[in-house]
């Protein structure tokens, strides 16, 4: 392995457990906070700047860790050759199985009921899914169908059909926000929430695969952090530009505060109201505003190596690892110490620093021992 290529994927392992930490946050959030099935902490009527940012800083998880995906797939594709189509099909109905079984317990405490919500998990697995055929397509193409779908899917916001008809279901998997049952006779129905709807994702990527293309020879160091830097800027420019004047790409429009107490928090909460853009299903805004920085951190960071990079380094190289336990972690934290959905917004911060922390160690070693044994396929997979 030349010097390069490690400092590439080193790079991208630092995003990856960066946001990753960041991810629990939320997690935390869901698990302890008093209040965080009652009220949205996005909700500029109800919440307080400290709760906003809190959710809001998560927003950069799903859309990164899914770009990197795609990204991760390309080189792999790279390095393994005709076994990247396998791999997505076999990795996708793996992550699809994870989230209708394992992680189902995990958030719920329940297994067997026909009661099922499609998180981030899903949204990956099935992203691949589609990658494993897309990627055959010339280079073009993909690029073609990522930047089609992220830029123009918010004119179909508007469209929803009917959900009893076979295209309404279809549809709502891909970009409507909305609970489905599945199935005839009321004993044996399936209900199904699709919370990540597929189609946003997709389009990601899709571009995250094609930004593969930057970490393959024919790019130098340099020409591929100028590239990245100006992409992730052109990004964050673009967001300003429509979310300013609410053209076009977020159904959520923004608006100025100038009735609260003071000068101060109006231009707080006119802020928070400019960032505050939407997730389910997430706009062209949002993408935006969480892929720039992501692309512009890549830029900075390629070639950092430091006591922190290596840090979150660690989580990075073992995601899915250090996913299941923070999850069973946190449950055990709110089941059986009885802090579930009972806790101030301290205690959830205190509750994410100690499971990040607790979790190092495992990650340090299942890291290790995945390096350590590369004949064992399955380790890929968790």
């Amino acid at each position: 392995m030349t010097l390069e290529k490690s400092t590439r994927i080193t790079s991208i392992d630092f995003l990856r457990g960066l946001i990753m930490v960041i991810m629990a946050l939320d997690h935390s959030r869901d698990f302890l906070h008093f209040d965080a099935w009652v009220h949205v902490p996005t909700d500029l009527l109800y919440t307080t700047p400290i709760l906003f940012l809190t959710r809001w800083i998560t927003h950069y998880c799903a859309p990164i860790f899914i770009l990197l995906a795609g990204l991760s797939a390309h080189l792999y594709g790279q390095k393994t050759g005709n076994n990247l189509t396998r791999f997505l099909i076999s990795r996708g109905l793996w992550l699809i199985l994870l989230e209708f079984t394992l992680f189902k317990y995990g958030w719920t405490g329940t297994l067997f009921t026909l009661n099922f919500t499609a998180l981030v998990i899903w949204a990956i697995g099935a992203s691949m899914i589609f990658l494993a055929v897309w990627h055959k397509l010339p280079y073009y193409v993909v690029l073609a169908t990522g930047l089609l779908i992220v830029f123009l899917h918010n004119f179909t916001d508007g469209y929803n059909p009917d959900a009893n008809t076979l295209w309404g279901q279809i549809w709502a998997i891909l970009h409507v926000v909305k609970p489905l049952t599945l199935g005839k006779g009321q004993e044996y129905q399936v209900h199904v929430y699709t919370l990540y709807t597929l189609l946003p994702y997709f389009g990601l990527i899709c571009l995250g695969y094609c930004l593969g293309k930057l970490y393959t020879p024919a790019f130098t160091a340099e020409k591929r952090k100028k590239t990245l830097m100006t992409l992730g800027v052109a990004c964050v420019a673009l967001f300003v530009v429509l979310r300013s004047f609410n053209i076009y790409g977020d159904a959520a429009l923004w608006t100025p505060y100038n009735n609260l107490w003071s000068g101060t928090a109006n231009f707080v909460f006119s802020a928070l109201s400019f960032i505050n853009t939407t997730k389910y299903p997430c706009s062209l805004l949002y993408i935006l505003m969480t892929i720039g920085p992501g692309l512009i951190f890549l830029s900075l960071f390629e070639n950092t190596n430091n006591i922190i990079t290596r840090f979150f380094i660690i989580y990075g190289k073992v995601p899915m690892f250090y996913y299941i336990l923070h999850l069973y972690l946190f449950r055990f934290i709110a089941e059986v110490i009885d802090w579930h959905n009972k806790k101030h917004l301290a205690t959830v911060y205190f509750a994410w620093a100690f499971v990040v922390l607790i979790l190092y160690y495992p990650c340090l070693w299942y890291s290790k021992y995945k390096a350590a044994h590369p004949e064992k396929w399955w380790l890929s997979y968790i």
